[in-house]
């Protein structure tokens, strides 16, 4: 932890003018390449169902149940301490169903910590921006910002599935050009699988020519998992990854701030257009057997570009519904209907409400019944295009999830924010 006091900040003013001091030391240091603390990260998660009020109280018992503490300096921002940790941050309600957690610790502490968090709450789940929520993203870069100013994509895909790991499943991931794990290289197990890991640095102008091409000759670069916004007040920009942590690249905490509102009232749109469309489309009951006598709701349809093996196929239901812990946050029971085909009447551990999936090698359809989360549709997206197929396309109904990502940018402009 950086030597901060930040119990000493008492106000929302305070805290924005400490973070933009710290901003602009650590900006000065690591164009000096002598990056003496870490920089400002910020965490976005989606907080209940919108349908309990958004008050300090729900707030404090959802993360008193983690061993932490929020000290209100106003109705909308708090400071996190926590009993192991100390001070974490400060957690900001950006829109009813969205909080931001901004944070000067160590990459790889706030993530452990917020996946402990996340993981140990079912009121709480990451903000998801799959690939396809990128590539919508990438055209906004490409309006707001310059032609010669440099952007950074990363495409991460890695077919896990291809063997049977058995070890607990983890998304916390090193910051690209941080700390690393320090383990010995020479000692590391040879493990022959499908893994892309490709990191881009160009100007806009140049990328915004050239990414479609490379896209339709190498389908892992499909799998956006990491994305800069060039910050338009001065050098730098911001990081925003595919589980909703955003670190801050740029000279400025207010337009960091600025880009967080930005993307989440974009994010709040599509959860909202997500639910009125698989909840309320069809009229009709979709009958299955089983718990759920009545499901209503439009179906959500992964189709992949590239079928599964039966091999990836059994591992997948096996790591996703044999183990707590898996990366898809889903529970149930799966029926074979067939060598690569199964039902699963199960539920979504964040809010533990129900679903029912039919997963084959070809893709995936869920039926999210009224009251279920959006983001239970947005996570199974990310995952699947980072895990399983990279080219992997989805719709709501009729409707292609792309098209829903851009109608819900449509009516959202950056603002810059002046507190």
């Amino acid at each position: 932890m950086p030597d901060v006091e930040l119990k000493h900040l008492k106000n929302r003013h305070e805290m924005i003018r400490f973070f933009d001091g710290y901003t602009t030391e650590r900006m000065e240091e690591l164009y000096a390449e002598k990056l003496k603390r870490p920089l400002v990260k910020s965490q976005l998660l989606e907080v209940l169902d919108g349908k309990q009020a958004r008050n300090s109280r729900t707030l404090q018992a959802i993360f008193e149940q983690h061993g932490a503490q929020l000290r209100a300096l106003d109705e909308s921002m708090f400071l996190v301490t926590d009993n192991s940790q100390g001070e974490i941050g400060f957690l900001e309600v950006l829109r009813p169903r969205i909080v931001a957690l901004y944070s000067p610790l160590r990459s790889d502490v706030l993530c452990k910590w917020v996946r402990e968090l996340v993981m140990g709450n079912p009121e709480l789940d990451y903000v998801w921006l799959s690939g396809l929520t990128f590539g919508v993203l990438w055209e906004l870069i490409a309006q707001l910002s310059r032609p010669n100013r440099f952007s950074r994509l990363v495409f991460t895909h890695d077919s896990i599935f291809e063997i049977d790991n058995p070890e607990p499943d983890s998304d916390d991931e090193e910051e690209p050009g941080g700390v690393s794990d320090g383990g010995d290289e020479d000692s590391k197990e040879i493990v022959e699988r499908r893994a892309t890991t490709f990191r881009l640095v160009d100007r806009v102008g140049v990328i915004q020519e050239k990414l479609l091409t490379l896209q339709q000759v190498y389908s892992p670069l499909y799998a956006i998992s990491q994305m800069r916004f060039p910050s338009p007040v001065g050098r730098g920009g911001h990081d925003f990854y595919d589980n909703g942590r955003v670190t801050n690249r740029s000279e400025s905490f207010r337009d960091h701030r600025s880009h967080l509102l930005f993307v989440v009232r974009i994010y709040e749109q599509l959860l909202q257009s997500t639910e009125q469309r698989a909840w309320y489309s069809i009229q009709e009951s979709v009958r299955v057997p089983g718990q759920f006598r009545k499901i209503v709701g439009a179906p959500v349809t992964i189709r992949f570009r590239e079928q599964l093996t039966q091999q990836v196929f059994d591992h997948w239901i096996k790591a996703t519904f044999e183990r707590k812990r898996n990366r898809f946050r889903l529970w149930g029971h799966p029926l074979r209907l067939g060598p690569t085909k199964v039902h699963v009447y199960g539920v979504d551990r964040h809010l533990w409400q129900p679903l029912f999936l039919e997963l084959t090698a070809i893709g995936c359809t869920a039926i999210i019944p009224n009251g279920t989360c959006g983001n239970t549709v947005h996570r199974l997206v990310t995952n699947i295009q980072r895990f399983l197929d990279p080219g992997a396309v989805a719709f709501v109904g009729d409707k292609p999830y792309t098209q829903m990502v851009k109608e819900s940018a449509s009516t959202v402009h950056y603002e810059p924010t002046k507190d």
